[in-house]
């Protein structure tokens, strides 16, 4: 959601994208969705990813990309007329697909068509010996247990691929089969929307949302091809095999599961950070840990120093933000940057509100996992609904005050960001002041939306939210503004 002007009947009004404003951007490295009903050829990943399970033939020789993009992509594979591959998502004009030989990436609609034929992919022949990579890893007791005890297995080459990270849906199954021993039998369909009947994972997923394990975002989504991190991975194995909870008084959703783990020396030394994604080594280990009440290996301790402003703030927003970074300092300066701004136009100061920061965190993290800044929420058919992101909000338990009319506003950017350093504050600013710096550019101009935000006379309230994708070099940022908060909800930071 790009800023919302808003009326006394509607509470936005759309508006256009000024090709100037456009210019001045690009010449910062920085990218800036707009809410607009114009969709552009050449723009990237303008839509949402949606799902697709399907098989297609190449009919004219096909280039296989690393994003979905004509400029900037790299070119991983070539598939060849008449080979089937498997067609797994799909966005503005772009296939996501699977070849034969386990490649996967992007190729243009227009270059395959839907077929009956099968998807074949290549096998490698398994070795003599089973998890025959995990000799000598640090883990090796712990995978070779779980092996033993048929609750892990190797891939099929024999391989086990103890560093590789595990996803949210792969770590469920894993952890509930460990509890239980077999398939779960018993347990509700259709527990989440992204969690489709007759997926391999969705009895066990099923059945620890049954059983109170797990609960899926604030969107209502489970999000099972996320990477699971340290703090997620915590709640479901205390919660699957009943480790004992500490009485913690906490704002912070994973204290209670983190210290759970360290006080029986359960987190392997592996861990530095509570966002860090958890490999299939260190799952293994931790999961044995439990399982054989081993107590006496190294392991890592937390420390908890929780954030909690006058508005019900708690540190959960940025939990998923690298410890390398000081957040305090990070809002202290965007928050500088937007009244120093405000007082030199003679408008009244903005309070930051805690809920508002935790719902933008929502936003920003959900775009960085489908790799797109949007204002499109899960189930909208065009870019930008109204009543839709309205009851987005409400799901998090969110209203808004109308104060003539206005009622909340959302602005979304994203920025270049990289930083391998020990302290990398400064280098997540660096980034964060080009979307700063691209909202008030629009001053004068005959596009104001992020600029009319930022100096709206009715918005008392902000909330700012970042999320990192490393990998790719960009920080996503979310912004909400409201006049005032009509509801004050309990438990937001929840798994």
């Amino acid at each position: 959601m790009s800023l919302l002007n808003v009326n006394k009947s509607l509470g936005y009004n759309k508006t256009e994208l000024n090709p100037k404003i456009m210019k001045k951007i690009l010449l910062t490295l920085f990218t800036l969705l707009a809410l607009s009903s114009i969709s552009y050829a050449g723009d990237c990943f303008q839509d949402p990813i949606y799902d697709r399970d399907w098989n297609g033939v190449v009919i004219t020789g096909m280039f296989v990309r690393d994003i979905a993009c004509m400029e900037g992509s790299s070119i991983l594979t070539t598939v060849p007329v008449g080979q089937v591959v498997h067609v797994i998502g799909e966005t503005d004009g772009w296939y996501k697909v699977e070849t034969s030989d386990g490649i996967t990436g992007w190729s243009g609609q227009w270059l395959l068509t839907a077929t009956d034929q099968a998807f074949k992919q290549s096998v490698q022949e398994a070795t003599a010996e089973p998890l025959y990579d995990v000799t000598g890893h640090d883990y090796e007791t712990a995978i070779r247990y779980l092996g033993g005890n048929e609750i892990i297995e190797g891939y099929s080459d024999g391989s086990y691929q103890p560093d590789k990270t595990v996803n949210r849906a792969e770590f469920t199954k894993i952890i509930v089969g460990a509890k239980l021993g077999a398939e779960p039998t018993s347990y509700s369909g259709s527990c989440f929307p992204d969690v489709p009947s007759g997926e391999w994972y969705e009895s066990y997923v099923c059945y620890a949302k049954d059983a109170g394990i797990i609960g899926g975002y604030p969107d209502g989504y489970f999000r099972p091809s996320n990477n699971i991190n340290l703090a997620e991975a915590a709640k479901i194995l205390v919660n699957t095999l009943e480790v004992e909870i500490p009485a913690v008084e906490s704002n912070l959703w994973y204290q209670e599961y983190i210290e759970a783990m360290q006080n029986n020396s359960y987190i392997p030394q592996s861990f530095s950070a509570l966002d860090q994604n958890v490999t299939r080594g260190e799952m293994a280990e931790m999961t044995w840990r439990i399982l054989e009440e081993v107590k006496d290996q190294p392991f890592t301790q937390f420390d908890f120093t929780e954030a909690v402003g006058e508005a019900g703030y708690t540190s959960c927003a940025d939990s998923n933000i690298p410890s390398s970074i000081d957040m305090d300092e990070v809002r202290e300066t965007w928050l500088t940057w937007y009244n120093d701004a405000r007082a030199t136009r003679g408008l009244h100061a903005y309070t930051y509100n805690g809920y508002l920061d935790y719902s933008a965190a929502v936003w920003s993290q959900y775009c960085r996992d489908i790799g797109t800044m949007s204002h499109s929420r899960p189930g909208q058919t065009e870019y930008y609904d109204y009543s839709m992101i309205t009851d987005w909000f409400a799901d998090l338990g969110l209203t808004f005050e109308n104060h003539s009319g206005v009622t909340y506003s959302e602005n979304i950017g994203y920025a270049t960001y990289r930083c391998s350093d020990s302290d990398c504050t400064q280098e997540l600013l660096d980034g964060v002041k080009m979307v700063f710096d691209a909202y008030m550019a629009e001053e004068g101009t005959s596009y104001t939306a992020h600029y009319d935000s930022v100096t709206n006379s009715y918005f008392n309230e902000i909330g700012v939210g970042f999320a990192i994708d490393s990998s790719d070099n960009w920080v996503y940022v979310t912004v909400h503004y409201a006049t005032a908060l009509s509801s004050h909800p309990e438990g937001t930071c929840n798994l």
